[in-house]
């Protein structure tokens, strides 16, 4: 059975998941006022969204 991808290739994906698709919508030409505001709350929401289930699945564990 293969491991379990860990938490930093996780970020890694996902970051780059919502890079691509703001770089995309600005590509076909999305403003760029709501292009930084979308980002600001997409990286933050991935980013959080992994940390707390990073905790929570440490604290089942034990």
């Amino acid at each position: 059975m293969s491991e379990p991808m860990n938490v930093r290739t996780k970020l890694i994906l996902m970051n780059c998941a919502v890079a691509v698709a703001l770089i995309y919508r600005w590509w076909k030409g999305a403003p760029l006022a709501v292009l930084a505001v979308t980002a600001l709350i997409m990286f933050s929401l991935v980013n959080g969204l992994i940390v707390f289930t990073q905790k929570k699945s440490v604290r089942t564990n034990r």
